[in-house]
């Protein structure tokens, strides 16, 4: 039966679309009641996984790895190396750099002690890559300079051994580690395979869920009743003690919430999705990259701005597409404001 859909996949889709439905892009106005409803289906999935065991948080990573207690639902891949030919590292072999992620969301790995890092802070600058000193996730997400992968240093300053001015480098600084298999050779005499698994589902988006649904129903980080015996902040620093960071710091709590979603389930499809329900589209199009110059022995790290995209607010959803408008041509005569 491995492989099918369980009722813990069913329970666990219901979580994410009751908490999108409660969301400021679909809810409209502010529903106390729909978001007490995406609280109460989160809370029915962590009471079964809390008194049956279903599922857990684990020490390892729950990408690539069928037999993790935390996967829910996932996406399975015979073996394939064709996401690392897009994925290694220009400079390694048979690597094209592909998703490179950006300076935006490295800064949104907290130091850590649990405060957010601030390149107007001279020791978060030159703790920037410190794995004492940061959010142990952002080590498992992404490659930065002076990384180790495949038994070399990658190297992402400029005039690095992968970094500009090398045609294909990464513009951003960084290169994706998340789901990347590195012990796959794409050497011509030794190419080697491996078997992808892609998170769909899994247990700490539905502690997720649930905090984020809880505190906006209710406003307090720390509310509890009957039916609710797990507050939102416990919810989340379940997630965050498995990452051996502090307890979730109580200023701008909603925010934290967020940023949360962003750095725990990064590269997993939810960015897209919950930076357009929360509509938040103005905080979002400044893109930003990190530039680093080596002068002799020091290497200086700068924020640079790069792009700005602009979104406007229909952009929150997608359009019909137009096959679907020559299909129905009473459709396309509504939307057009005819009778």
């Amino acid at each position: 039966e491995t492989g099918r859909i369980t009722q813990g996949a069913v329970m666990a889709l219901k979580s994410r679309v009751l908490l999108y439905a409660a969301s400021p892009l679909y809810a409209g106005a502010v529903s106390q009641e729909k978001w007490v409803e995406a609280a109460k289906a989160a809370k029915q999935l962590i009471d079964k996984s809390e008194s049956e065991g279903w599922y857990q948080l684990v020490d390892e990573s729950s990408w690539n790895n069928l037999s993790s207690k935390e996967l829910i639902l996932e996406t399975r891949q015979g073996n394939s190396n064709n996401f690392e030919k897009l994925t290694f590292p220009i400079g390694y072999e048979g690597g094209n750099s592909g998703t490179c992620p950006s300076q935006n969301l490295v800064d949104a790995f907290e130091m850590s002690d649990g405060s957010r890092f601030d390149w107007k802070n001279p020791e978060h600058v030159s703790n920037i890559y410190n794995p004492e000193k940061r959010d142990s996730r952002l080590f498992k997400t992404v490659l930065y300079n002076g990384s180790t992968f495949k038994n070399a240093t990658v190297e992402t300053f400029i005039g690095g051994k992968k970094g500009t001015p090398i045609a294909g480098a990464t513009p951003t600084g960084y290169y994706l580690k998340k789901y990347v298999l590195e012990s796959i050779s794409l050497d011509p005499n030794n190419t080697t395979t491996g078997r992808h698994v892609w998170v769909l589902f899994r247990y700490a988006e539905v502690l997720l869920n649930y905090a984020e649904a809880l505190y906006e129903a209710y406003g307090n980080p720390d509310y509890t009743d009957n039916t609710f015996t797990l507050s939102p902040r416990a919810a989340i620093d379940q997630v965050r003690t498995r990452a051996g960071m502090p307890g979730v710091a109580s200023d701008d709590f909603l925010e934290r919430i967020r940023n949360e979603r962003r750095v725990e389930l990064a590269f997993e499809g939810h960015r897209f999705c919950d930076s357009r329900r929360w509509k938040i589209a103005p905080q979002t199009m400044d893109i930003y990259v990190v530039e680093i110059e080596k002068q002799d022995d020091r290497l200086i790290y700068s924020r640079q701005f790069v792009d700005k995209c602009i979104r406007s607010d229909k952009e929150y959803l997608y359009s019909i597409p137009n096959e679907e408008l020559l299909k129905n041509p009473l459709l396309n005569r509504i939307l057009v404001g005819k009778n």
